[in-house]
């Protein structure tokens, strides 16, 4: 942090500094606000005693550091013995008219010391035909001069003809420094305030609002204004507690107790002790009860070792005496401080005079009695509270019946509990923290099925995802893998997309953004962005997944549904996982998990445009083939493999196009291409697919030459056997040949061939590749209507299993 005026500097530096911001100021570059926020290095802020100011400096590390660096107490500058005599100098010539020759002195004076008032003071009289000039060199004056009250309020009146709200505020707050008693003071700032609030004035850019008027007015009246800081810690205090500063608010009140106690009454006591028990300080509390609700306390201080083996001093609380008119309310906040001040026995006495009074006038108190006796372990206590409120009708509530189910499950009375479980879940069905402890207890006493039931919520209503993850988890450490399946994909769908149109899907795969892109989207089409059966869930729910966690389980809910075969649900799982912020560094992986759901779903649109993406940016042998399964079921399919092999030549360009023109019946064009990859790489494949051409070619009526196509087919079956060198794979596809031309002798005799060759491969993971089966129910299909013995003795040997 830089070193500013106020800290401990290198001397030079620290002038260089001072000279920047008295420059920076005196021409028109920083307001007087923000001068005197970088001269003493922090705003002005309301100065509420050592308290607040701790509390301030505590939520402000980064001002606490220079805070230290700073003097306590702010001292004054003086000019030296030299510099006074050149400043009296100076007054004299400005007295005589030589206004001149009197602000060079003066400048020479800041020249030297910049933050000594007594240049600017004169100054400020030079330049009265100047207001702006004479304004500027009045506030510094002030500023750097000893407190002035009625200085800073001429400053005020001034900067407030000037409209200049800001540093109008800043006067009044140093009027206030300079005499913080001074009641009227105060009351010039706060109606200055509340005509602000009136006018709709941002008031948040000033750093004072009324609450801290209030607040200021307490800790700066004397105790012998005592109706006054009454008055205004009130108001305070409702402010506070309105905004939930509830350290605040008990600050004040303590600030006007201290000073004014005698002028707390009954309502006001009640408050503070209120605020007192939130901040859990018991202690000061039976102190206020002794002060002033006359209750009077037997007690004796004990010596004891603590864990620690020192010896520290305790209370023991002997007996307790409370007036006969003494409020109910009160008397259940005296009980709970001697609750956790630890004095049990006193307890137990004050518990039986306080349960004879009506449940149906006290059942409130009661619950915050109970409250503190379950707080530290006093559960049969406690349960002396709680099992008046669930008899009466008027506290048949949830609530109630959640503390009473706790209570026994603390006391071991599991049975018991149960009940009170399901009593809070007629009240609130949905109730996630009463689900989760019974779903404990049920699971501990093995009634697993009731226990799971517990779980489910429904998704009607609004549902905690805490809930679900650990119902999740329960039921696939159950292996109840089908609901496992379902709730883990309601789960999910907190970051996963649902799609209601091909055009949501078509921009889920283009786009690298969320989900919010969708919503955009819908948004556009003048729909609403989300679904109508959407799960709602509980935002004050804090579960989140991690991004491991949340792709195990994608991982997990799509392999069940592919074993299951529900390929739709698996559609859902990996497209909704698209757009998922958490799995971005998964997205490839992801697309191949849809391109399979579709493949498997027989979506083969898109599936289509998922492996032309694929294909695109790996052209692999794998990518290949998956394009190969999905092509041709799709229309245009040429149009988009002549464009994917155009830009380079690739090997398989010839096989991809003639095999979709055979399929597509345009035998010529696949012929031509697949003549022409036979010329450039002469393999068995290609010399297979020419035969089969040439073959189907001949069996169509409308060809002529039939003979010619027959023997050019057969020229390239053998052509492909002597290349593919494996008997009983050629033995049997020339045994096909044959039979689909019905000269079955020689179909028989190269059946009989493959029969008799060894299997075509052993592998490892597939086991043996072997075509005798095959073989064999081809030949029983040509001897089953003319020699049916032969027929059954193939199927015999080689087809009964």
């Amino acid at each position: 942090m830089d070193n500013l005026p106020g800290t401990s500097a290198d001397p030079d530096e620290k002038m260089d500094i001072e000279n920047e911001l008295t420059n920076k100021f005196l021409s028109g570059e920083m307001s007087f606000a923000d001068y005197s926020t970088r001269w003493y290095g922090y705003d002005e802020e309301e100065n509420f005693g050592d308290d607040f100011k701790r509390m301030d400096i505590e939520s402000r590390p980064s001002v606490q550091l220079l805070r230290k660096r700073m003097p306590k107490n702010r001292k004054y500058t003086r000019l030296s013995a030299a510099l006074l005599g050149l400043m009296g100098e100076a007054n004299l010539r400005f007295v005589r008219g030589d206004k001149e020759t009197a602000e060079k002195m003066c400048h020479e004076i800041i020249k030297q010391v910049p933050n000594a008032p007594e240049p600017y003071q004169t100054l400020a009289q030079i330049y009265e035909h100047d207001t702006e000039k004479s304004l500027q060199f009045s506030l510094l004056a002030a500023h750097l001069s000893p407190p002035d009250a009625n200085e800073w309020l001429r400053l005020a009146a001034i900067s407030k003809q000037r409209n200049d709200i800001k540093q109008e505020m800043i006067c009044y707050a140093q009027a206030i420094k300079a005499e913080p008693q001074d009641l009227s003071i105060h009351m010039k700032r706060l109606n200055f305030l509340i005509s602000l609030e009136e006018a709709n004035y941002p008031i948040n850019v000033l750093n004072i609002n009324r609450v801290k008027c209030y607040h200021k007015i307490v800790t700066s009246m004397p105790a012998s204004e005592s109706e006054t800081i009454m008055e205004y810690a009130k108001m305070a205090a409702i402010l506070y507690h309105n905004s939930q500063e509830t350290e605040k608010a008990l600050e004040v009140l303590s600030v006007a107790y201290k000073k004014c106690s005698s002028h707390f009454n009954m309502s006001d006591t009640n408050i503070f002790l209120e605020l007192l028990m939130s901040r859990k300080q018991y202690q000061t509390c039976i102190e206020v009860f002794i002060a002033n609700v006359g209750v009077d306390i037997e007690a004796e201080i004990q010596t004891v070792k603590n864990q620690d083996g020192l010896i520290e001093e305790q209370t023991n609380y002997l007996n307790c005496s409370i007036p006969t008119d003494l409020p109910i309310d009160l008397k259940s906040k005296l009980l709970i401080c001697f609750i956790h001040l630890g004095a049990h026995s006193l307890v137990q006495t004050l518990l039986s005079d306080f349960l004879a009074n009506d449940v149906e006038r006290a059942g409130d108190l009661y619950m915050d009695i109970e409250e503190a006796l379950s707080s530290v372990g006093l559960h049969e206590l406690a349960m002396k509270l709680l099992e008046p409120l669930v008899k009466n009708t008027s506290f048949d509530l949830g609530a109630v019946w959640l503390k009473h189910a706790e209570c026994l499950h603390s006391l071991g009375r599991d049975d018991d509990a149960i009940q009170s479980y399901h009593k809070v879940l007629i009240h609130a069905p949905q109730h996630s923290d009463a689900r989760r402890k019974l779903f404990m207890i049920l699971e501990k006493k093995g009634r697993i099925d009731e226990a799971l039931k517990i779980l489910k919520q429904d998704y009607k209503y609004v549902v905690s995802a805490s809930l679900l993850y650990l119902y999740c988890c329960t039921l696939k450490k159950y292996n109840e893998m089908e609901e496992y399946l379902v709730a883990g994909e309601a789960l999910l769908s907190r970051s996963f997309v649902r799609y209601r149109h091909p055009e949501e899907l078509k921009i889920a795969f283009t786009s690298k953004a969320g989900i919010d892109v969708i919503q955009n989207f819908r948004t556009m089409r003048g729909e609403n962005p989300y679904n109508e059966d959407d799960i709602h869930f509980d935002e004050e729910d804090n579960f989140e997944f991690t991004a491991e966690e949340e792709w195990n389980l994608f991982l997990e809910l799509i392999e069940i549904a592919c074993k299951s075969k529900q390929y739709f649900t698996m559609q859902r799982l990996s497209f909704g996982a698209v757009l998922s912020k958490s799995l971005t560094s998964h997205r490839l992986q992801i697309e191949f998990y849809c391109l399979q759901a579709c493949l498997l779903a027989n979506d083969y649109q898109n599936a289509m445009r998922l492996i032309k993406e694929l294909s695109w940016k790996y052209p692999t042998i794998r990518s290949w083939n998956l394009l190969n399964v999905v092509v041709h079921y799709v229309e245009e399919n040429v149009k988009f493999l002549s464009r994917l092999f155009q830009k380079e030549h690739y090997v398989v360009k010839n096989l991809f196009l003639g095999n979709s023109f055979l399929i597509s019946g345009r035998y010529l064009v696949a012929l031509k291409y697949f003549l022409e990859h036979h010329s450039q790489r002469r393999e068995p494949l290609t010399a297979l697919l020419i035969a089969i051409t040439m073959l189907v070619m001949a069996a169509q009526r409308t060809v002529d030459k039939h003979h010619n196509l027959v023997l050019q087919g057969m020229c390239y079956m053998l052509t492909y056997q002597s290349l593919r060198k494996c008997d009983q794979e050629t033995n049997y596809n020339l045994g096909r040949a044959y039979q689909m031309l019905s000269i079955n002798n020689l179909a028989v005799e190269y059946y009989e061939r493959a029969l008799a060759s060894s299997p075509i491969a052993e592998c490892p993971q597939h086991g043996t590749i072997d075509l005798t089966r095959e073989t064999a129910y081809n030949l029983y299909f040509l001897y089953k209507d003319h020699a049916p013995d032969m027929a059954r003795k193939y199927m015999l040997q080689y087809l009964v299993v």
